[in-house]
C-alpha cells in the first residue's frame, strides 16, 4: 500500500539564488542559509533528489512539501511571498506536492489565498502560528476550496526555552497546541467546516489538554464564546500527522482525532523526524493533497 507523507520540507529553489545575490536579508555560509540570525543545513533542505530518494526508499507515492517555519517570515511582504511561492511552483511534480506560502498577516492575503488556488499548482497552504485574530477573510477562501492547510509551529519567544533545545522539544508543541486552540475558541471548524487543518508533531499538546478546554467552556470562564461545536466534536474536524515518537501518545491521537483522522508525517529531513513512514497511516493522505484547482467566487 503506498502513499503521502504530509510533512516535508525544502527551501525553494529561488530562495537560495536570492541568498546568494544577498537579498531580502539572506546570505549562504559555510553550507549554510543564514536567515534572520539564525542557520538552516543546505545539504538535504535544498536538494529535492534526496526527497525523492527518501520516497523510493519508504515505497512512498509521494510527499507533500512545506518551506521550512524560518522561512515564513511574516514581517515581510507580497515580494518574499511571490518568491517562495515561485521556488515552490518549481519543485512541484507528479511526487512532490507543494503547499503554498501565504502573506498571512497582510490584508491582500485573501485575494492571495484565492489566486493561488486556483492555478492548479499548489495542494493547499501552509501556515505559521502567529496570532490568527482577524482572519476571518482567509477562512473564508480556505473554505470555500476546501483547502489542506498544514500548521507547522513557529519559533516561540519565550526566552526560558532558550536551553537544554527546549524552543524544539517543548516550544513547537506548545506553539501548536496555540494555534489549535485559538483555531477552536474562535469557532473556526464550526464556521468553515470546508478547511482540512493538519496539526504537526501529533498536534502538540492539543490532546492532552482538550478535557481541560471544554472544561473552561462548560465552567463559562472569562473570554469563552459560545461554540457551535464541543471541543471534542471540533477537533475530530482536524488531521495531525503522527510524529509523536511515542505508541501511548499515538493512542491518545487516534482517541482524540480519531483513526482516519491521523497521517503519516516525517518532518524529513530534519533530526527531529521519524526514520519511516507508517504505510496504513501514509494511505489517507492521497486524496486530501491533490492539487487545488477551484476558483474563489465573489
Amino acid at each position: 500500500m503506498a502513499g503521502w507523507d504530509v510533512h516535508t520540507h525544502l527551501i525553494p529553489p529561488t530562495v537560495l539564488a536570492a541568498a546568494h545575490r544577498g537579498e531580502f536579508g539572506l546570505s549562504v555560509d559555510s553550507g549554510s542559509l543564514v536567515v534572520d540570525g539564525g542557520r538552516l543545513p543546505l545539504r538535504r533542505l535544498a536538494d529535492p533528489t534526496a526527497l525523492l530518494h527518501w520516497i523510493a526508499e519508504q515505497d512512498l507515492d509521494g510527499a507533500v512539501v512545506s518551506v521550512p517555519p524560518a522561512l515564513f517570515r511574516y514581517d515581510l511582504g507580497a515580494d518574499w511571498v511571490e518568491l517562495v511561492n515561485q521556488g515552490l511552483r518549481e519543485l512541484a511534480t507528479p511526487q512532490l506536492r507543494v503547499l503554498a506560502h501565504l502573506p498571512l498577516l497582510d490584508p491582500a492575503a485573501p485575494g492571495v489565498a484565492a489566486g493561488l488556488a486556483g492555478e492548479g499548482v499548489f495542494s493547499g497552504f501552509a501556515l505559521g502560528t502567529p496570532s490568527y485574530a482577524g482572519l476571518d477573510p482567509v477562512w473564508q477562501v480556505l473554505d470555500e476550496v476546501e483547502a489542506f492547510t498544514l500548521i507547522h509551529p513557529g519559533a516561540s519567544d519565550d526566552k526560558r526555552l532558550d536551553s537544554f533545545y527546549l524552543s524544539n522539544l517543548l516550544g513547537n508543541p506548545y506553539e501548536t497546541g496555540v494555534a489549535a486552540a485559538s483555531l477552536v475558541f474562535a469557532d473556526v471548524p464550526g464556521r468553515f467546516p470546508g478547511i482540512r487543518f493538519c496539526l504537526c508533531h501529533g498536534g502538540g499538546v492539543t490532546a492532552a489538554v482538550a478535557g481541560r478546554w471544554q472544561r473552561g467552556i462548560d465552567q463559562a470562564r472569562p473570554g469563552i464564546e459560545p461554540l457551535t461545536l464541543p471541543v471534542a466534536e471540533a477537533l475530530r474536524r482536524f488531521y495531525v500527522d503522527d510524529l509523536v515518537h511515542d505508541g501511548a501518545v499515538m493512542d491518545l491521537l487516534t482517541r482524540t482525532f480519531g483513526p482516519d483522522r491521523v497521517l503519516a508525517g516525517s518532518d524529513w529531513p530534519f533530526p527531529m523526524g521519524s526514520d519511516e513512514v507508517s504505510a496504513a497511516r501514509s494511505a489517507a493522505a492521497g486524496e486530501l493533497t491533490r492539487p487545488l484547482a477551484r476558483e474563489v467566487t465573489e
